[in-house]
């Protein structure tokens, strides 16, 4: 049985694991910064976090072809056919995606226009793209070299891949490492203005989400599913925030101490007092297969998942009022052993109030009658509902405060 280590994204874009050697470009002068630029760089950085500069840090211009292929080659020797498979169909299941969907094809497409440049946890080297615009570059640039100092003072590598096969833990670590390098790039050119984010003022100024996330320079991005760039964006914006909040709770000492004390899941970085009070996600028993089945996929279901399922089938209101109340989640693909073709979903999570368990149960009556495209309903009372779509037979019952969904049973639950 698989069991979903990381979020879509993260699945396939950690650049952490591959051998992959770029062929030398034709030096440009123009468009690749120098040793003293980055040297410069990382004094700044330095100052700010109080990590320390151990090496000096070898770097390389790529072209957009050279980038594609490095992520091909990162997905080839470092995500195994079989976890590609079980992400896209929990995606599948789960309706963050449709039938059709290619996970692997719109990643290294999304992965492959985001690139203005990346440090390779890995080969401890920074990686430029020479097709990006030269503003884009300096951004990224500080934000790489971010990635490239607190590597040489915490081993990132192993940081992301450390812990148990759960993919809000994975999220939650991902999201410090992007969110922190977010932050110090804001925090940088705010003190290059002799400003700094300590000050509320220059924070809400500073700090603020995406408003214009369909920028015609991203096309890819523009038309991926929701979950998709709901994914990719929740480490550098929700985790700029997060590193906000630990940074005026904990001082210079917050750069060090997130990479000691990770948050444990996507609820710890929506809510930073969750994660100061060490407030643990709940995961919530699902039963056993039922005879003739035979478990293929398990994941774990955070907050930030609940919050994107919402936003996608009801509504952003619903989804920020309604999503932070659930205190843990968790998902199971069966097969039929003698049918391959069919799947059945198990998704049970547990909610902070019997209401809250009410009012999801409520909800996902919804995101079901939109998630297929024919749904024939039947019983519904105040602790269960159930019906038949084109997949199948389910059944949502609320026992409590915990609610567990059975989707996909070729005979009536």
């Amino acid at each position: 049985m698989a069991k979903i280590v990381r979020g879509a994204v993260l699945l396939l874009s950690a650049l952490t694991a591959g051998a992959w050697q770029a062929p030398a470009p034709e030096p440009s002068a123009s468009k690749l910064p120098d040793a003293a630029e980055i040297n410069s760089i990382m004094r700044r950085l330095a100052d700010i976090t109080g990590f320390r500069i151990r090496r000096q840090l070898p770097f390389q211009l790529l072209s957009r072809d050279q980038i594609n292929a490095y992520i091909k080659d990162q997905i080839k020797h470092s995500v195994r056919p079989k976890d590609i498979y079980a992400e896209e169909l929990s995606l599948k299941k789960l309706g963050f995606v449709s039938a059709d969907f290619d996970l692997k094809k719109t990643t290294i497409d999304l992965l492959t226009e985001q690139a203005a440049a990346f440090y390779d946890f890995h080969q401890k080297k920074l990686f430029i793209s020479e097709w990006a615009a030269s503003s884009m570059r300096e951004e990224a640039l500080v934000h790489e070299l971010a990635h490239a100092l607190a590597d040489q003072n915490f081993n990132i590598e192993k940081y992301l891949n450390k812990g148990p096969d759960d993919a809000e833990e994975s999220l939650a670590r991902q999201t410090v490492v992007e969110g922190q390098a977010t932050w110090l790039t804001v925090e940088y050119a705010a003190r290059l203005a002799g400003r700094s984010l300590i000050n509320a003022d220059t924070a809400r100024e500073f700090i603020r989400p995406d408003t214009d996330p369909d920028d015609p320079q991203y096309p890819v991005f523009s038309k991926a599913p929701l979950y998709l760039r709901a994914t990719m964006l929740f480490p550098y914006e929700q985790g700029e925030v997060f590193q906000q909040a630990v940074f005026l709770h904990d001082g210079q000492a917050a750069f060090g101490t997130l990479f000691r004390k990770p948050p444990l899941s996507t609820s710890q970085v929506l809510h930073p007092e969750r994660y100061f009070a060490g407030t643990a996600p709940v995961v919530p028993d699902l039963p056993k297969p039922s005879p003739g089945t035979k478990a293929i996929v398990e994941g774990v279901f955070g907050e930030e998942d609940m919050q994107v399922l919402l936003r996608q089938y009801i509504s952003l209101p619903v989804a920020q009022g309604l999503a932070p109340g659930m205190t843990g989640g968790q998902y199971r693909i069966d097969e039929l052993k003698k049918d391959h073709a069919r799947t059945v979903l198990l998704f049970a999570t547990q909610w902070d109030s019997a209401d809250s368990a009410i009012a999801f149960v409520n909800a996902y009556e919804t995101v079901l009658e939109k998630k297929w495209k024919s749904v024939e309903q039947g019983e519904h009372d105040a602790t269960h509902i159930s019906g038949k779509s084109e997949d199948g037979y389910y059944r949502v019952e609320r026992n409590g405060k915990t609610v567990l969904a059975r989707e996909g049973f070729s005979e009536k639950l």
